[in-house]
């Protein structure tokens, strides 16, 4: 029986990977939320994120911004160079990573996706080189776009960057994610996502901040974090992101600090993919609200479009 199981779920896993993207969406929002997103007529800040992963996209300037090493010339125009990390190398080749005198201290990753990344606060040995290597080799064969069905990574050429390490290497680094609406008439809201803890023994924590940066509006296992001491940074980051988010309706500016200073991360126009999870105490529903997202049709390939009176089909409620 456990075999059979098995089989059908394999099949049933096949037939979704053939399902149009934003067909395989709704399937995955349902699994996760136990409701039907509404991509028509979006409320939810999760439901606005899928409508601009298939209706509204600009994916080739998404494509440019979200890409590690282009965005940096974005960066550097619009607020200054003084923010970015230090770029030490970057290659479309790994096998030359080897020819580099250090690796102590620096961050590698690729330039077209999240959640690939290694850090080397000590010189790596020759097996940690070539394990690198092979990892490396792995990141630029990988077509992130179909990782959660976001369209704009296709438009990323992949290559591997090396950074210079920013933190104490004792803890790993706060992400300051500041979600930007921009309410067209020269004024933002926001909601800054604090996480941290994302190493060591304490689980990941998460602190919300709503239009201020004094009261935490909702604390997701929270181990006491104060930001109070950085309060000051943060409102220069706060500047910055507005600066960073004059030609969109919504973008998310991820920011780290070190010693005082301010260090642009990324910038993020499909969170989650529209799966974002954690969002609870009305937060979906308020960060929906703040987005006045621009509503006009653009021409997609079929594949992708949403089909708003394509049932769920009964079989994937039990996925």
């Amino acid at each position: 029986m456990f075999k059979l199981k098995t089989e059908l779920r394999k099949g049933v896993l096949y037939l979704l990977k053939k399902m149009p993207w934003s067909y395989q969406d709704r399937i995955y929002y349902f699994h996760k939320f136990r409701k039907l997103p509404n991509i028509r007529q979006p409320k939810l800040f999760n439901e606005k994120v899928l409508y601009r992963k298939f209706i509204t996209g600009d994916y080739v300037r998404y494509g440019i911004l979200s890409d590690k090493i282009l965005v940096r010339d974005y960066i550097s125009k619009t607020i200054g160079e003084e923010y970015l990390i230090p770029l030490l190398y970057e290659t479309a080749d790994p096998i030359t990573l080897l020819g580099l005198k250090s690796l102590k201290n620096t961050v590698i990753k690729p330039n077209h996706g999240s959640g690939m990344v290694e850090i080397f606060l000590d010189e790596p040995d020759c097996i940690q080189k070539q394990l690198l290597i092979k990892r490396c080799e792995e990141w630029l064969s990988r077509d992130f776009s179909h990782e959660a069905r976001e369209i704009h990574y296709r438009y990323i050429k992949p290559r591997i960057l090396v950074e210079q390490y920013v933190g104490d290497g004792k803890f790993a680094a706060i992400d300051y994610k500041f979600h930007m609406f921009n309410k067209k008439d020269g004024n933002y809201e926001y909601v800054l996502q604090v996480i941290y803890n994302r190493s060591g023994n304490s689980p990941l924590s998460m602190n919300f901040y709503v239009n201020n940066l004094s009261h935490c509006f909702y604390k997701i296992r929270d181990t006491g974090l104060d930001i109070s001491g950085d309060r000051e940074t943060l409102e220069k980051a706060l500047e910055l992101s507005k600066k960073l988010a004059s030609d969109f309706d919504y973008v998310r500016v991820d920011w780290y600090i070190s010693e005082g200073q301010i260090y642009f991360g990324e910038l993020t126009f499909t969170p989650g993919a529209g799966m974002v999870t954690g969002l609870e105490q009305g937060l979906d529903k308020m960060m929906g609200d703040m987005w006045l997202q621009e509503r006009k049709s653009a021409a997609l390939p079929r594949a992708h479009r949403p089909e708003e009176t394509a049932p769920l089909p009964a079989v994937f409620k039990k996925i």
